[in-house]
Parts: C-alpha cells; structure tokens; sequence
C-alpha cells in the first residue's frame, strides 16, 4: 500500500473524506467551447479595488445543489472555480487590511486559518491544472509589456448553469 493510500484510508476512518462514488465529482455543464482570452493588466479587479466588483465574480456564494444517484435530496456543494476566486478575494482583503491597519498597528497580523487554506488551496490548483504554456521574461529580450493569448474554456456557459441551479433550489 502506498502512502498516500494509508492517509486516505485514515482520513476515511475518521470521516474527513467521504468514500461516495456515487457523489458527482464535477458540475455537468456542457458543451464547454473554448474561448481565447488575451491576458493584460487591468484596472478592474484591483487589490485596493472595489468589493462589490469582486463579489460579483462568484453568482450567490457559488455553490450548487446536486443529487447522486442513490439520493433523491440535493446535496450542496462548491464550485471549485468559485472557491478559487472567493479564497482570491479573501487574501486581497487580508492584504488591504494590512495596508490600512499598519499606521496604526505595526505588528498586525492578517494571516488566519483561512488565509493559510486559501494559500495552500490555490497552490494546490495551481499545481494541479499545470499550465504549461510558455511565456517571456519580461524584459528579456522583448519590452516588458507582453499581450498573451490563451486558450480558456468558456466560463460564461459556467456561470449561466450555475445560476440556473442556484435559480431552482433557492430557499424560500
């Protein structure tokens, strides 16, 4: 047995992880086309930028309800793509905090246990969906100002299947 077999069966002992392969592993939107996205600084979404521009990057608190196949009630879950951006959204307000509090309150501290997840939740993602597209060092040997295109998958289909979701399990 490997290692990394020993810790999930562990964690599954314990009820840390669920052992359901009847549970769905990824929300069902399709098609996904691609879509190509040119890559640039903006002056949207910035750190000391508006909350509300960020907070409309996740519809609702960006989960869906889903049903397995042996339950007939719908089970919540989280949109990874919306985790992503809430755990990004988080580090920016820890860091705007710091900024404001550090006048004051040279020995703040914005670093919590959820900072530390979201930290490790990205670099996991980052990790994970391995990006190897190339890219130039700035500055070596072309201009630093470098317009990149990639390859998205269509994140406005995402969108529309989750409020749609979200639309027909709202609470009353």
């Amino acid at each position: 047995m490997t290692w990394i077999n020993s810790i999930l069966q562990t964690y599954q002992h314990k009820g840390l992880i669920s052992d359901d392969t009847d549970s769905p592993r990824t929300f069902p939107v399709a098609p996904l086309h691609p879509v190509r996205m040119h890559l640039e600084n903006s002056a949207h979404y910035q750190i000391l930028g508006d909350d509300e521009e960020w907070g409309r990057l996740t519809p609702g608190i960006g989960t869906v309800h889903l049903r397995s196949q042996e339950n007939k009630d719908p089970q919540e879950y989280t949109v990874s793509i919306y985790h992503q951006l809430q755990c990004l959204d988080l580090i920016r307000k820890s860091i705007v905090e710091v900024e404001r509090r550090k006048p004051r309150e040279p020995e703040f501290n914005a670093v919590t246990s959820s900072t530390q997840h979201c930290v490790n939740y990205l670099r996991e993602m980052v990790l994970c969906r391995g990006d190897l597209d190339l890219q130039t060092v700035a500055g070596q040997p072309k201009p630093d100002v470098i317009l990149y295109q990639y390859q998205c998958w269509d994140w406005d289909a995402v969108y529309s299947a989750v409020e749609r979701n979200q639309k027909e399990h709202r609470r009353g």
